[in-house]
């Protein structure tokens, strides 16, 4: 009795000796990744890239964005994951707004007009018709400074 309980005690041992071995997990590790870029860049497709990679260093393997790339939103600077999507948009056109027949709502879009001045510009137009894009001046509220901020984004 006394050698089964020995040797009950001396397996327990090398079972639990053979449990907490510590195990070199730098086999299992690897110093690459892959991810997958696509969209507005030059060269889409999947790239194994260092393990510390980021967005930016994915977008340069890929050539670089296109110059219709919107990358406002990206964050260059994120670490990736492996197996990670990376997809840069196209820049969105802004449309145009007609001065001549845009609404007061369609007018409130515009930066630095709000409801009163684009009433005023509908009020203004119903009595004389835009000519010229410079011809907005002439509504009260619309100087130079706020003319230049809106100039690119309207029409006539």
């Amino acid at each position: 009795m006394k050698f089964a309980g020995f040797f009950c005690v001396i397996a327990l041992m090398v079972l639990f000796y053979a449990r907490n071995n510590a195990i070199d997990m730098t086999q299992f590790q690897t110093d690459t990744k892959k991810v997958e870029i696509k969209g507005e860049v030059r060269s889409p497709g999947v790239y194994e890239v260092d393990w510390n990679a980021t967005v930016a260093d994915v977008l340069k393997e890929a050539g670089g964005s296109l110059e219709n790339a919107d990358i406002s939103s990206i964050n260059l600077s994120r670490n990736i994951e492996n197996e990670a999507v990376i997809v840069v948009d196209k820049k969105q056109e802004e449309k145009k707004i007609s001065i001549n027949s845009a609404t007061v709502e369609e007018l409130d879009e515009l930066p630095g007009i709000g409801p009163s001045i684009a009433l005023r510009i509908v009020e203004y137009r119903n009595h004389h018709s835009f000519q010229t894009l410079e011809d907005l001046k002439e509504v009260k509220g619309i100087g130079d400074k706020l003319f230049q901020k809106i100039k690119d984004r309207i029409m006539l």
